[in-house]
């Protein structure tokens, strides 16, 4: 019996991707060989290896936490986790651009993977285009910078996780999870996403003895929240806390790193559209903090069509209002935050929801729809519009 080869897709859709930092990378020079100084996790493993828990020193430029005189990175740690064996092998002078873009290709794959689990079409190469170029994706999968390195692993790990639960694969799944938490921790949000996609895989017939059957799905989400806690206690003496509240930014914010004072302006932000200066010059759009998400991020549009779609159908309907329920409680989250992101191009924070309502997309569009369809003209706005606005931003001509 012929194996059977995988599905085109699975080295169209990556491949597209790749040409694609290609080409921003010959207009900006952000090639993964490019050296930068923003390699705050490089910097984190290094330490370890070093037997130490700070850095030993300051580095102004990056967003450090001061704790009792010492200075700590101010991120979640699990991007030091990755870095680990590259820095043991080569110290800091590893090009970590190369992981940011095997992270993001990796991604892709895991993207095709999912719309393949859902859809047996060859449609599977627009929608994961569609994901990565015409959304904020782009601009955080250039680099390794501390920023974005994160939200692009975060990213790939979410699809990760969404697609084994699909699948049923409980324990890789979680773990996935878990590793996505510790890159953004309102990732923790989505975790009865994949509760119900692996019900949905599963169909036990009782509940409790399906949990019991399986408690060691929770091996790896236990190990690694338990070093994330352990780290967090080592350094600040608190379980909770990842260092952000120790930014000198935070501790002189009036209102701290969370508060609802800050969410009114937040959503109006969200809503912010490009302004003319005057009717020659070209349209001015903000690059510190964020803009008309819908604009920038037009994938949303098809999104929410599909989400309408999914409410008119019955068996769709619980899951198409938990999903959104759960975006919008991360936006609400975002939107409490002292600042949207600062500089950057296509609202990156909200790259974060990307992954999960990209799963929605795959479940709420019914077999014969036309959104595909209706949402070309939205892909190649999305992809210019993000391609050229990356290309400007690291570029500096905005």
């Amino acid at each position: 019996m012929r194996k059977r080869l995988p599905h085109l897709s699975y080295v169209v859709a990556p491949l597209t991707v790749l040409l694609a930092l290609l080409a921003v990378a010959a207009f900006t020079g952000e090639w993964p060989t490019a050296t930068h100084g923003y390699n705050s996790y490089v910097l984190q493993a290094q330490a370890w290896l070093d037997g130490r828990l700070d850095l030993g020193l300051d580095y102004p430029w990056l967003e450090l936490a001061i704790y009792e005189g010492k200075y700590f990175v101010s991120f979640p740690p699990f991007p030091s986790y990755v870095m680990l064996p590259f820095v043991a092998l080569n110290g800091i002078f590893i090009s970590d651009g190369f992981i940011a873009w095997a992270v993001t290709l990796l991604g892709a794959v895991y993207a095709t993977a999912l719309y393949r689990h859902y859809r047996r079409d060859d449609k599977g190469v627009f929608w994961v285009t569609f994901l990565y170029l015409g959304t904020g994706a782009i601009f955080i999968s250039l680099n390794a910078w501390v920023w974005f390195i994160a939200q692009s692993m975060c990213f790939t790990l979410s699809l990760m996780a969404i697609t084994h639960a699909a699948k049923g694969h409980g324990g890789m799944a979680l773990t996935c999870w878990a590793c996505a938490v510790g890159c953004r921790p309102m990732a923790a949000v989505y975790l009865p996403v994949l509760v119900m996609l692996l019900y949905q895989a599963h169909r036990p017939t009782s509940v409790l003895k399906w949990v019991k059957r399986r408690w060691y799905w929770a091996i790896g989400p236990c190990l690694l929240a338990a070093s994330y806690m352990w780290l967090n206690w080592a350094r600040f003496g608190n379980v909770l806390e990842f260092g952000h509240n120790y930014l000198p930014e935070f501790v002189q914010a009036e209102n701290g790193q969370f508060s609802l004072a800050y969410l009114t302006k937040n959503l109006n932000l969200l809503l912010r559209m490009p302004v003319f200066t005057n009717g020659e010059s070209p349209l001015i759009f903000e690059k510190f903090d964020t803009m008309a998400f819908w604009l920038i991020n037009p994938m949303f549009i098809s999104i929410f069509i599909a989400w309408v779609m999914a409410l008119t159908k019955k068996g769709k309907r619980g899951e198409a209002i938990l999903l959104m329920a759960l975006a919008l409680c991360h936006v609400f989250i975002i939107c409490c935050h002292k600042t949207l992101g600062a500089w950057q191009f296509g609202n990156r924070y909200l790259v974060d929801l990307m992954p999960w309502l990209f799963l929605g997309l795959m479940k709420w569009m019914p077999e014969k729809s036309r959104l595909t369809l209706i949402s070309q003209p939205l892909m190649i706005w999305g992809v210019l519009i993000n391609l050229m606005g990356t290309v400007a931003v690291y570029n500096r001509w905005i």
